[in-house]
């Protein structure tokens, strides 16, 4: 799974993923991200009706648009070989996919030391702002309730650099393929192929602080290497 990220330099996001923003983001890059978790409002990159990327924000967490009472099942992640088969994601991988940016994530692998479950960091060697694959959702609460805009991270299995620390890692989507991933009239079965474990020589991964396992913590030692 994917249950915590990394998003230290937010104010090149627009650059990196050419899309443009509001005052909300122009807020949220006012520090780094070194804890990124669930429940979060995140920013996400979507297309909109004059089919240009705009930066907005999604609970972390999905709930399909569908839903009548708020559910206690809110996903985090979506299985890569099962969304076109379950009905929370089915409608959302057809028209509402996301890019989610990052710069780094984090996985947990138990320690032999009996010291609880270690984290590890995993980027890319350049350290460079890429995207997550998302399905984001609306859903409105109630009658005459504000609609909440909600999303998932897609997973698949590892790479290299993550098997041997956890048997699923976020989806990471090829630069090339970001256009065809936000077309809504393209149909799910035309970027199945999209969803596949990013190239391993790109990428490494090392051990950080066990700080990160609390949600509330932040600051750029959790991202920092420790022996």
């Amino acid at each position: 799974m994917c249950g915590r990220y990394t998003l230290r330099r937010a104010d090149v996001v627009r650059n990196a993923l050419n899309a443009m923003s509001g005052s909300l983001f122009e807020e949220f890059t006012e520090r780094p991200h070194f804890n990124v978790a669930p429940s979060q409002q995140i920013p996400v990159v979507r297309v909109n009706r004059e089919g240009k990327r705009t930066l907005d924000f999604a609970q972390w967490g999905l709930i399909p648009s569908w839903t009548k009472n708020t559910p206690k099942a809110q996903p985090i992640n979506a299985r890569a070989e099962t969304l076109a088969d379950r009905a929370m994601f089915r409608s959302a991988f057809e028209r509402r996919r996301c890019l989610i940016p990052a710069d780094g994530f984090y996985e947990w692998k138990a320690d032999p030391s009996g010291g609880g479950k270690q984290p590890w960091f995993f980027h890319f060697k350049d350290d460079r702002i890429f995207a997550f694959a998302g399905l984001w959702e609306r859903w409105k609460p109630g009658e005459g309730a504000e609609p909440v805009d909600t999303c998932t991270i897609i997973t698949t299995t590892p790479n290299a650099v993550v098997k041997p620390i956890h048997d699923r890692m976020p989806v990471i989507l090829a630069r090339e393929n970001y256009d065809q991933w936000l077309d809504r009239d393209v149909p799910s079965s035309e970027v199945v192929n999209c969803l596949r474990p990013h190239p391993a020589d790109e990428m490494e991964a090392y051990r950080v602080s066990k700080r990160v396992n609390r949600a509330g913590e932040e600051g750029m030692d959790l991202a920092t290497p420790i022996e």
